[in-house]
């Protein structure tokens, strides 16, 4: 891993089992690969720090609320 991709990125499978799919330097370019990710529309992604072992769970984007006429 290089030194300066110290976030790595993996997508929750079906089966619960979770696949590394790329690293990130920083926090925020792992969460933007993880939004601009296909997958992400109805999979987790975990962003770990590879330093610290912080783990972070990034859930699929909820549906916005349906607006009901007033």
């Amino acid at each position: 891993m290089n030194m300066n991709e110290s976030f790595d990125i993996f997508r929750r499978e079906i089966d619960g089992s979770f696949v590394w799919v790329g690293a990130a330097e920083t926090f925020a370019r792992a969460r933007q690969k993880v939004v601009q990710d296909p997958a992400s529309f109805d999979r987790e992604f975990l962003i770990v720090n590879a330093l610290t072992g912080e783990r972070v769970v990034v859930e699929p984007p909820e549906r916005p609320p349906v607006e009901s006429p007033v």
